[in-house]
Protein backbone atom coordinates (compact mmCIF):
# COMPACT_ATOMS: atom_id res chain seq x y z
CA UNK A 1 0.00 0.00 0.00
CA UNK A 2 2.78 2.44 0.92
CA UNK A 3 4.52 1.64 -2.37
CA UNK A 4 1.42 2.82 -4.21
CA UNK A 5 1.27 6.02 -2.15
CA UNK A 6 4.96 6.75 -2.73
CA UNK A 7 4.55 6.20 -6.47
CA UNK A 8 1.60 8.59 -6.42
CA UNK A 9 3.69 11.23 -4.60
CA UNK A 10 6.55 10.97 -7.11
CA UNK A 11 4.24 11.12 -10.13
CA UNK A 12 2.25 14.03 -8.69
CA UNK A 13 5.39 15.99 -7.82
CA UNK A 14 6.60 15.61 -11.40
CA UNK A 15 3.23 16.81 -12.64
CA UNK A 16 3.17 19.73 -10.20
CA UNK A 17 6.56 20.91 -11.45
CA UNK A 18 4.90 21.48 -14.81
CA UNK A 19 1.34 22.47 -13.91
CA UNK A 20 1.71 24.34 -10.61
CA UNK A 21 -1.99 23.68 -10.04
CA UNK A 22 -3.95 23.29 -6.82
CA UNK A 23 -5.30 19.87 -7.77
CA UNK A 24 -1.82 18.36 -7.65
CA UNK A 25 -1.24 20.00 -4.28
CA UNK A 26 -4.40 18.39 -2.91
CA UNK A 27 -3.14 14.98 -4.05
CA UNK A 28 0.23 15.60 -2.36
CA UNK A 29 -1.46 16.70 0.87
CA UNK A 30 -3.65 13.62 0.83
CA UNK A 31 -0.88 11.11 0.04
CA UNK A 32 1.66 12.54 2.48
CA UNK A 33 -1.02 12.46 5.17
CA UNK A 34 -1.68 8.79 4.47
CA UNK A 35 1.96 7.89 5.17
CA UNK A 36 2.20 10.19 8.19
CA UNK A 37 4.80 12.69 6.93
CA UNK A 38 3.07 15.75 8.36
CA UNK A 39 5.99 18.11 7.80
CA UNK A 40 5.34 17.73 4.09
CA UNK A 41 1.58 17.94 4.64
CA UNK A 42 2.04 21.29 6.37
CA UNK A 43 4.45 22.51 3.67
CA UNK A 44 2.14 21.71 0.77
CA UNK A 45 -0.94 22.93 2.63
CA UNK A 46 0.72 26.31 3.07
CA UNK A 47 1.57 26.31 -0.64
CA UNK A 48 -2.07 25.40 -1.36
CA UNK A 49 -3.26 28.40 0.68
CA UNK A 50 -0.78 30.65 -1.13
CA UNK A 51 -2.50 29.64 -4.37
CA UNK A 52 -5.86 30.74 -2.97
CA UNK A 53 -6.86 27.23 -1.96
CA UNK A 54 -9.54 27.08 0.70
CA UNK A 55 -10.65 25.11 3.74
CA UNK A 56 -13.71 23.59 1.96
CA UNK A 57 -11.43 21.83 -0.53
CA UNK A 58 -9.38 20.36 2.32
CA UNK A 59 -12.55 19.25 4.10
CA UNK A 60 -13.40 17.21 0.99
CA UNK A 61 -10.23 15.12 1.43
CA UNK A 62 -10.34 15.08 5.23
CA UNK A 63 -11.14 11.34 5.34
CA UNK A 64 -7.41 10.83 4.85
CA UNK A 65 -6.45 13.04 7.79
CA UNK A 66 -5.87 11.90 11.39
CA UNK A 67 -8.56 12.33 14.05
CA UNK A 68 -7.07 15.59 15.39
CA UNK A 69 -7.53 17.27 11.99
CA UNK A 70 -10.98 15.81 11.46
CA UNK A 71 -12.03 17.20 14.84
CA UNK A 72 -10.56 20.56 13.85
CA UNK A 73 -12.71 20.58 10.71
CA UNK A 74 -15.89 19.72 12.59
CA UNK A 75 -16.19 23.34 13.69
CA UNK A 76 -15.96 24.43 10.07
CA UNK A 77 -18.56 21.92 8.93
CA UNK A 78 -21.04 23.11 11.56
CA UNK A 79 -20.57 26.69 10.44
CA UNK A 80 -21.31 25.96 6.80
CA UNK A 81 -24.93 26.17 5.65
CA UNK A 82 -25.50 23.63 2.88
CA UNK A 83 -28.18 25.77 1.20
CA UNK A 84 -26.44 29.16 1.39
CA UNK A 85 -22.90 30.41 1.13
CA UNK A 86 -21.27 33.61 2.36
CA UNK A 87 -22.02 35.48 -0.84
CA UNK A 88 -25.72 34.65 -0.57
CA UNK A 89 -25.92 35.82 3.04
CA UNK A 90 -24.03 39.00 2.18
CA UNK A 91 -26.29 39.75 -0.76
CA UNK A 92 -29.38 39.22 1.39
CA UNK A 93 -27.94 41.45 4.12
CA UNK A 94 -27.31 44.30 1.69
CA UNK A 95 -30.79 44.00 0.22
CA UNK A 96 -32.43 44.08 3.68
CA UNK A 97 -30.33 47.07 4.68
CA UNK A 98 -31.42 48.98 1.58
CA UNK A 99 -35.16 48.35 2.21
CA UNK A 100 -34.86 49.48 5.82
CA UNK A 101 -34.76 46.22 7.76
CA UNK A 102 -31.53 46.68 9.81
CA UNK A 103 -32.13 43.84 12.31
CA UNK A 104 -32.70 41.26 9.61
CA UNK A 105 -29.79 42.70 7.64
CA UNK A 106 -27.49 42.38 10.65
CA UNK A 107 -28.41 38.72 11.05
CA UNK A 108 -27.47 37.98 7.42
CA UNK A 109 -24.28 40.04 7.62
CA UNK A 110 -23.26 38.06 10.70
CA UNK A 111 -23.96 34.74 8.96
CA UNK A 112 -21.91 35.88 5.98
CA UNK A 113 -19.06 36.87 8.32
CA UNK A 114 -19.20 33.54 10.17
CA UNK A 115 -19.17 31.65 6.89
CA UNK A 116 -16.12 33.48 5.56
CA UNK A 117 -14.37 33.51 8.92
CA UNK A 118 -14.69 29.83 9.68
CA UNK A 119 -13.50 28.86 6.21
CA UNK A 120 -10.44 31.07 6.38
CA UNK A 121 -11.54 33.56 3.73
CA UNK A 122 -9.91 36.42 5.60
CA UNK A 123 -10.34 39.23 3.07
CA UNK A 124 -14.05 38.56 2.61
CA UNK A 125 -14.56 38.23 6.38
CA UNK A 126 -12.76 41.51 6.99
CA UNK A 127 -14.90 43.30 4.41
CA UNK A 128 -18.14 42.09 6.01
CA UNK A 129 -16.88 42.96 9.50
CA UNK A 130 -16.08 46.49 8.36
CA UNK A 131 -19.63 46.78 6.97
CA UNK A 132 -21.08 45.58 10.27
CA UNK A 133 -19.04 48.10 12.27
CA UNK A 134 -20.03 50.89 9.89
CA UNK A 135 -23.76 50.06 10.01
CA UNK A 136 -23.90 49.22 13.73
CA UNK A 137 -21.23 51.35 15.43
CA UNK A 138 -22.83 51.14 18.87
CA UNK A 139 -23.48 47.39 18.91
CA UNK A 140 -21.43 45.90 21.82
CA UNK A 141 -21.33 42.41 20.29
CA UNK A 142 -20.05 43.54 16.91
CA UNK A 143 -17.30 45.61 18.54
CA UNK A 144 -15.83 42.44 20.05
CA UNK A 145 -15.89 40.26 16.91
CA UNK A 146 -12.45 39.02 15.83
CA UNK A 147 -11.29 37.47 12.60
CA UNK A 148 -9.86 33.97 13.11
CA UNK A 149 -6.75 32.89 11.29
CA UNK A 150 -8.13 29.43 10.57
CA UNK A 151 -5.47 28.61 8.00
CA UNK A 152 -2.57 29.31 10.37
CA UNK A 153 -4.39 27.39 13.11
CA UNK A 154 -4.63 24.40 10.78
CA UNK A 155 -0.95 24.57 9.85
CA UNK A 156 -0.08 24.74 13.55
CA UNK A 157 -2.29 21.73 14.17
CA UNK A 158 -0.45 19.73 11.49
CA UNK A 159 2.84 20.74 13.09
CA UNK A 160 1.76 19.37 16.46
CA UNK A 161 0.85 15.89 15.17
CA UNK A 162 2.91 12.89 16.27
CA UNK A 163 5.66 11.86 13.87
CA UNK A 164 6.22 8.24 12.84
CA UNK A 165 8.55 6.11 14.93
CA UNK A 166 12.17 7.00 14.16
CA UNK A 167 12.99 3.77 12.34
CA UNK A 168 9.71 3.79 10.42
CA UNK A 169 10.35 7.35 9.27
CA UNK A 170 13.89 6.50 8.19
CA UNK A 171 12.75 3.52 6.12
CA UNK A 172 9.87 5.45 4.62
CA UNK A 173 11.96 8.47 3.68
CA UNK A 174 14.75 6.29 2.28
CA UNK A 175 12.37 4.54 -0.12
CA UNK A 176 10.80 7.86 -1.05
CA UNK A 177 14.16 9.65 -1.50
CA UNK A 178 15.53 6.99 -3.84
CA UNK A 179 12.38 7.18 -6.00
CA UNK A 180 12.56 10.97 -6.08
CA UNK A 181 16.27 10.84 -6.95
CA UNK A 182 15.63 8.41 -9.79
CA UNK A 183 12.86 10.68 -11.08
CA UNK A 184 15.32 13.62 -11.09
CA UNK A 185 13.38 15.42 -8.36
CA UNK A 186 16.66 16.38 -6.73
CA UNK A 187 15.49 19.07 -4.32
CA UNK A 188 12.91 16.76 -2.75
CA UNK A 189 15.33 13.80 -2.72
CA UNK A 190 18.02 15.90 -1.04
CA UNK A 191 15.57 17.10 1.59
CA UNK A 192 14.67 13.52 2.51
CA UNK A 193 18.30 12.33 2.54
CA UNK A 194 19.18 15.16 4.92
CA UNK A 195 16.25 14.34 7.18
CA UNK A 196 17.36 10.69 7.33
CA UNK A 197 20.89 11.70 8.31
CA UNK A 198 19.50 14.00 11.00
CA UNK A 199 17.89 10.90 12.47
CA UNK A 200 20.85 8.56 11.83
CA UNK A 201 24.10 10.15 10.64
CA UNK A 202 25.62 6.75 9.77
CA UNK A 203 22.74 5.70 7.49
CA UNK A 204 23.57 4.52 3.95
CA UNK A 205 21.61 7.48 2.62
CA UNK A 206 24.80 9.44 3.27
CA UNK A 207 26.54 8.14 0.16
CA UNK A 208 23.50 8.84 -2.00
CA UNK A 209 23.40 12.40 -0.66
CA UNK A 210 27.11 12.81 -1.41
CA UNK A 211 26.54 11.64 -5.00
CA UNK A 212 23.62 14.04 -5.39
CA UNK A 213 25.59 16.98 -4.00
CA UNK A 214 28.54 16.15 -6.25
CA UNK A 215 26.23 16.16 -9.29
CA UNK A 216 25.01 19.59 -8.16
CA UNK A 217 28.54 20.87 -7.79
CA UNK A 218 28.07 21.55 -4.06
CA UNK A 219 31.55 20.31 -3.19
CA UNK A 220 31.95 21.83 0.27
CA UNK A 221 28.68 20.22 1.39
CA UNK A 222 29.70 17.07 -0.44
CA UNK A 223 32.96 16.83 1.52
CA UNK A 224 31.12 17.51 4.77
CA UNK A 225 28.89 14.47 4.33
CA UNK A 226 31.57 12.31 2.71
CA UNK A 227 33.67 12.74 5.86
CA UNK A 228 31.05 10.78 7.82
CA UNK A 229 31.17 7.73 5.54
CA UNK A 230 33.01 4.51 6.30
CA UNK A 231 36.66 4.52 5.29
CA UNK A 232 36.45 2.76 1.90
CA UNK A 233 33.35 4.68 0.81
CA UNK A 234 34.89 7.93 2.04
CA UNK A 235 38.05 7.36 -0.02
CA UNK A 236 36.04 6.55 -3.14
CA UNK A 237 33.93 9.65 -2.77
CA UNK A 238 36.93 11.86 -2.00
CA UNK A 239 38.62 10.56 -5.12
CA UNK A 240 35.56 11.27 -7.28
CA UNK A 241 35.31 14.77 -5.81
CA UNK A 242 39.00 15.41 -6.51
CA UNK A 243 38.50 14.29 -10.12
CA UNK A 244 35.53 16.60 -10.57
CA UNK A 245 37.41 19.54 -9.08
CA UNK A 246 40.39 18.89 -11.34
CA UNK A 247 38.14 18.63 -14.41
CA UNK A 248 36.58 21.98 -13.52
CA UNK A 249 40.00 23.57 -13.19
CA UNK A 250 40.06 23.90 -9.40
CA UNK A 251 43.48 22.31 -9.04
CA UNK A 252 44.30 23.63 -5.56
CA UNK A 253 41.09 22.26 -4.08
CA UNK A 254 41.55 18.98 -5.94
CA UNK A 255 45.05 18.63 -4.54
CA UNK A 256 43.78 19.38 -1.05
CA UNK A 257 41.26 16.52 -1.31
CA UNK A 258 43.96 14.18 -2.65
CA UNK A 259 46.13 15.08 0.33
CA UNK A 260 43.28 14.04 2.60
CA UNK A 261 43.12 10.69 0.80
CA UNK A 262 46.90 10.27 1.13
CA UNK A 263 46.74 10.93 4.86
CA UNK A 264 44.17 8.15 5.23
CA UNK A 265 45.69 5.65 2.79
CA UNK A 266 48.90 6.56 0.90
CA UNK A 267 48.48 3.53 -1.37
CA UNK A 268 44.99 4.42 -2.60
CA UNK A 269 44.80 4.23 -6.40
CA UNK A 270 47.16 6.71 -8.10
CA UNK A 271 47.09 9.38 -5.40
CA UNK A 272 50.89 9.47 -5.12
CA UNK A 273 51.34 10.20 -8.80
CA UNK A 274 48.57 12.80 -8.82
CA UNK A 275 50.16 14.59 -5.88
CA UNK A 276 53.62 14.55 -7.43
CA UNK A 277 55.13 12.56 -4.59
CA UNK A 278 58.93 11.94 -4.86
CA UNK A 279 60.50 8.58 -4.02
CA UNK A 280 63.66 8.58 -1.92
CA UNK A 281 66.21 5.83 -1.53
CA UNK A 282 65.13 5.09 2.02
CA UNK A 283 61.60 4.51 0.88
CA UNK A 284 60.27 7.67 2.50
CA UNK A 285 57.58 9.35 0.41
CA UNK A 286 57.30 13.02 1.35
CA UNK A 287 55.12 15.51 -0.49
CA UNK A 288 56.90 17.91 -2.85
CA UNK A 289 56.04 20.75 -0.52
CA UNK A 290 57.59 18.84 2.38
CA UNK A 291 60.79 18.33 0.40
CA UNK A 292 60.95 22.05 -0.35
CA UNK A 293 60.40 22.78 3.33
CA UNK A 294 63.33 20.55 4.26
CA UNK A 295 65.49 22.36 1.69
CA UNK A 296 64.51 25.72 3.20
CA UNK A 297 65.38 24.46 6.69
CA UNK A 298 68.78 23.25 5.45
CA UNK A 299 69.43 26.60 3.78
CA UNK A 300 68.55 28.43 7.00
CA UNK A 301 70.91 26.14 8.91
CA UNK A 302 73.76 26.92 6.48
CA UNK A 303 73.10 30.63 6.85
CA UNK A 304 73.15 30.21 10.63
CA UNK A 305 76.51 28.39 10.48
CA UNK A 306 77.95 31.10 8.26
CA UNK A 307 76.86 33.79 10.70
CA UNK A 308 78.39 31.81 13.56
CA UNK A 309 81.73 31.59 11.78
CA UNK A 310 81.61 35.31 11.04
CA UNK A 311 80.93 36.10 14.72
CA UNK A 312 83.91 33.94 15.79
CA UNK A 313 86.15 35.79 13.36
CA UNK A 314 85.05 39.10 14.85
CA UNK A 315 85.81 37.86 18.37
CA UNK A 316 89.30 36.65 17.36
CA UNK A 317 89.98 39.93 15.61
CA UNK A 318 89.04 41.89 18.72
Amino acid sequence: MKEKMINSIVQTLKSYKDTQNKEDLLVLIKEYSKIGLYEEVSKYTREFFNKEGGIPELIEISDNFPKEIKDFFKGSEKGVDEDFDGDSFLEMGELLWEIGAPDEAKENYQKAFEYYNILGEVNAAEEVLNTLKEHYPDDPVISTIKIKNIKEDLLSKFGSLDKPRKQDEIELRYTLAKRLHAADLLFEAESNYRRILDLDEKHKAGRLLVALLRDKGSYDECLKYAKKLEKNERLEEYYSIAEDLRDFGNLDKSKSVLREIYNIDPEFKDVKELLGVALEEKGKIPFVEEVLEEVKKAQKAEVGKAKGVEEKKKIVFL
